[in-house]
């Protein structure tokens, strides 16, 4: 009897020591400090900076779009548990101004350099809704402007030991975006064409910093309806100037671009304006260096470069 009694608290100290354990770990998980932020450009470098310090979450979830998306009360609870709430601001995400008040509640357009909206020759009917153009993170310059930001803000948030990784991993983001300005530039150096066709006028930064334009199909926002004057201007311009490839997005029908394509003979591809990925991207775990580098090669080859 006393070996069975022996056994029997040795089973329940073990039972009381990985019950223990079970609650040290859930407490470790649930004390992991929640960051969310509104777009994939702010997610990547967040995340990237962070790592191992805090869980970062993209409020509008991988594979719907940015323009249209329609918060839920599931956001408005995960904003008030965050750490910090980062958004992009500069007009994309309107729902987001709710939240202004919050605390921890940042707006990144603030710590950049925005391009107006008169800056683009066409679809000015859109500059009494932006009065700036909202994809300033393809502007590596931009880019820079938010991982420091982000940097200043994060390692005054966590301990020491966070703080010092931080600045770590945000100098190596930063040689990665100074890597990718480099390439861009050298790549699109010397091209046979100068401009591309868009359905989506998300690309005037990289334009502006690369020395080619952009004909786009819709405005900032793709909600926008093109009449048919600006179809057909634009298939004079692919006509005109032997145009090979116009390029659509995934969140955006391709209706009208495979209408033009019909029409003017050429096909239809794909760039990736970073505001959020698809399901797809994210399963790949793509980050924002490699899509930047595949709208690169997509980039080159368009413009036909050297």
């Amino acid at each position: 009897m006393k070996k069975i009694a022996i056994i029997v608290a040795i089973i329940l100290i073990g039972i009381v020591i990985f019950v223990s354990s079970l609650k040290k770990d859930e407490k470790s998980v649930v004390s992991k400090p929640l960051v969310s932020v509104s777009t994939f450009a702010l997610y990547d470098v967040s995340q990237k900076l962070l790592g191992q310090y805090a869980d970062v979450s993209m409020l509008v979830p991988f594979g719907q779009d940015i323009h249209s998306y329609e918060m839920t009360p599931q956001d408005r609870i995960k904003i008030e548990k965050s750490k910090f709430f980062i958004y992009s601001g500069a007009g994309l995400e309107p729902w987001a101004h709710n939240f202004k008040s919050h605390p921890n509640t940042i707006e990144m357009s603030q710590f950049v350099t925005l391009r107006h909206a008169e800056d683009d020759h066409h679809h000015h009917k859109e500059t009494s809704i932006h009065a700036f153009d909202p994809h300033y993170w393809l502007d590596i310059d931009n880019m820079i402007l938010i991982t420091k930001k982000l940097r200043d803000i994060y390692t005054k948030a966590f301990t020491q030991e966070a703080s010092k990784e931080i600045q770590t991993n945000a100098n190596q983001y930063i040689t990665m975006l100074k890597k990718i300005d480099t390439l861009y530039k050298k790549r699109l150096l010397t091209c046979k064409h100068d401009e591309i066709i868009v359905s989506h006028n998300a690309f005037g930064y990289l334009a502006s910093r690369y020395g080619f334009h952009v004909k786009a199909l819709t405005g900032f926002s793709p909600d926008s309806m093109p009449s048919a004057k600006d179809l057909a201007n634009l298939s004079d311009i692919v006509k005109e100037k032997g145009i090979s490839v116009i390029f659509g997005e995934a969140y955006m029908s391709d209706r009208l671009m495979q209408s033009l394509a019909r029409e003017t003979g050429v096909r239809v591809d794909t760039l990736q304006p970073l505001a959020n990925i698809t399901k797809s991207e994210a399963q790949k775990s793509d980050d924002y260096s490699f899509l930047m580098l595949n709208n690169l090669k997509k980039l080159s080859s368009a413009l036909e470069c050297r």
